[in-house]
């Protein structure tokens, strides 16, 4: 290892004492040591110097005021372990410089083997499949190269993917453009800090600033963040699409007119229930537990048949079971002649008289500037990106940007006397909907072991004992509905800067979903359950559960994480309300069109992955019927 790929020796010195504080020796599992610190070391230095930089002088900040370094380990532990429980600036140093020793000291084999976990998964991947010779690289690409196609469609997840392959199948010449790169089964092999590192926007930093600290993890990849995700498939609730289609004047979204389309995704991603053969132990004692407080509770439907429970389907799909769009609609779009450019960014719409007719890009890796002129232009971008590509033109609407809905979430696990292993299991296999129309949906959460440990925000030998009985914890979820509180404007270089305030009944349903959640564990037999909550962190009786109850809670309280970004560019009746009409069609701009996540109209309640396919399925089709309607005019 090279100094450059080190931590600075006084920041080095604080990381391992922090490393043998935070991580000491427990039962079968080894303490924090050297080979923490260096795997820490590798980790954020393939992330690049300023990585190694940022951690060093969060180091040194925590060692000036906590002394870390001239106190025994067990004394750092008490201390970092109550920090940890503090108030927001303490908590939130001590997170940051904890979190990272956490992740590198369980990306190793010892502690799999000790847990029985798989360490990584071999692959499965023989000569790379004919369609992907219509793939071309974007470093392969020489400088000033120009397109011209039908439709050029900016990103291959949830929204893009499909307008691709339904507007190849209608005959017409698409082009594609994705940022990430085409990973195959074969590189999705495990490993927690890497394959996010590979796999994720920012490494997985993007997110929200406000009265809380929310992560909003994305994918960069061709498949998006469908390519990321557990594979659960939800229908947008008649509810919801009846409060669409009366309240927000989109009749076209009524349960009766959305069927088709919700009928066409699921038969392509071949949805199904989960397999009962691996739902694992998390489903078990759920169900258990639900069953004794009389909640209902059932296993979630998936897309991904031939599921072996490989358990880390938020870092790829090892056997290609679960069917994103890299899977399920890129390649056929490809097989019928689709192009597709990767590691190629959009940085504009090429604008003609006020008519979009293509987009600028530049390949990532050389810098070269790319064009892809097309009579119709889709952006697919995602909600946080979409709206930044239309802001930075000044394209859209006032709306542009606002109405930001995120599916605020959070965790709460439990250690039992029964073997388990979530690890080895489908991650969100099973639910409990008993408080559905309440906003609050209850669903698996499990990670792999390498992941494991960052959920817990204690410190010390309880961290530990805790992570040597992994193969006994069992997670769940709490996601909330959500009103639009958060807003996306263009930040530093081409990153969204994101801001949401979590407000009181969003809060509210965070208690009250964790609070039944906990319920649940303790009456499936939980010998003590763990809420991602400050002051609650370790419930054991129902007493404690009186006092979460009635607890004061503050949105800083909460560790949260949200995977639904939804409304930045909404769909309305008119520019008075929304981006995008209910053509997809962006007002002001002709031939541009956004179909993604930010044109859904308002929290759906559930999981959204199908609510966008479905939206893009009808997009593609009204899409295909105008672009035919002009060649014959």
């Amino acid at each position: 290892m090279s100094p450059t790929d080190r931590l600075a020796e006084p920041a080095r010195h604080v990381a391992l004492a922090l490393a043998r504080a935070v991580l000491p020796p427990v039962g079968r599992l080894p303490g924090g040591d050297e080979s923490t610190v260096e795997r820490v070391e590798a980790t954020l230095a393939a992330a690049g110097p300023g990585a190694l930089r940022g951690y060093g002088a969060l180091l040194t900040a925590l060692d000036r005021v906590a002394r870390i370094t001239t106190r025994p380990p067990e004394e750092a532990a008490d201390l970092l372990d109550r920090w940890a429980d503090a108030e927001l600036p303490r908590r939130s140093l001590v997170l940051g410089a904890t979190t990272p020793l956490k992740l590198a000291h369980f990306d190793a084999p010892e502690p799999h083997d000790v847990l029985g976990a798989p360490w990584r998964f071999a692959s499965l991947d023989t000569d790379p499949p004919r369609w992907m010779q219509q793939v071309t690289p974007g470093r392969d690409l020489p400088a000033d190269t120009e397109v011209e196609c039908d439709v050029v469609v900016v990103g291959t997840g949830a929204g893009g993917g499909v307008v691709a392959k339904e507007l190849t199948d209608a005959g017409l010449a698409v082009v594609m453009v994705e940022e990430g790169d085409y990973h195959l089964r074969g590189d999705f092999t495990g490993g927690g800090v890497e394959s996010i590192r590979r796999f994720y926007r920012d490494a997985g930093m993007t997110g929200s600033i406000g009265n809380a600290l929310i992560p909003i993890p994305m994918g960069r990849l061709v498949g998006g963040s469908t390519a990321i995700n557990t594979g659960t498939c939800w229908r947008t609730p008649d509810w919801v699409l009846d409060r669409w289609a009366s309240d927000l004047g989109l009749a076209d979204l009524a349960p009766g007119q959305m069927e088709p389309y919700f009928d066409r995704v699921e038969r392509q991603l071949q949805v199904e229930d989960a397999d009962p053969a691996v739902l694992g132990g998390v489903a078990r004692v759920v169900a258990r537990g639900a069953d004794a407080l009389g909640y209902s509770h059932r296993p979630l439907r998936r897309n991904a048949p031939g599921c072996d429970g490989s358990g880390i389907c938020d870092l790829g799909c090892p056997t290609g079971a679960r069917r994103s769009t890299d899977v399920s609609y890129v390649p056929p779009a490809l097989e019928r002649g689709a192009g597709l450019f990767t590691g190629v960014r959009v940085d504009g719409l090429v604008l003609e008289n006020g008519r979009a007719v293509g987009v600028h890009c530049v390949a990532v890796e050389t810098g070269a500037p790319i064009t892809v002129r097309a009579r119709a232009t889709v952006l697919a971008c995602g909600t946080l990106l979409t709206p930044v590509l239309l802001q930075r033109q000044g394209l859209g609407t006032r709306h542009t940007g606002r109405h930001l809905s995120i599916h605020p979430a959070t965790t709460v696990s439990a250690l039992f006397d029964e073997e388990i292993r979530g690890f080895a299991a489908i991650p969100q296999g099973y639910c409990v909907d008993e408080f559905h129309r309440d906003g609050i949906l209850l669903m698996g959460a499990s990670v792999p072991v390498d992941l494991g440990a960052a959920q817990f925000s204690f410190a010390g030998r309880h961290l530990m004992e805790v992570m040597d009985a992994y193969d006994r914890v069992a997670s769940m979820g709490v996601m909330v509905s959500d009103r639009p509180r958060g807003r996306v404007r263009p930040g530093p270089g081409s990153r969204p800067l994101v801001t949401y305030w979590l407000g009181r009944e969003e809060n509210e349903r965070l208690r009250r979903g964790t609070e039944a959640m906990s319920r649940i564990f303790l009456a499936a037999g939980a010998r003590e359950v763990y809420p991602a909550l400050r002051r609650h962190r370790a419930i054991r009786n129902v007493a404690d559960l009186r006092r979460l109850a009635a607890a004061r809670i503050s949105p800083a309280d909460w560790l949260l994480t949200a995977f639904h970004p939804l409304g930045t560019c909404r769909m309305a009746a008119s520019p008075d309300g929304g981006v995008v009409g209910p053509d997809h069609a962006v007002f002001g701009t002709p031939g541009c069109y956004v179909v993604d996540g930010s044109t859904v109209p308002g929290a759906p309640a559930v999981n959204p992955q199908v609510t966008i396919m479905a939206l893009a399925t009808r997009a593609a089709d009204l899409l295909a019927a105008r672009l035919a309607q002009r060649a014959a005019a």
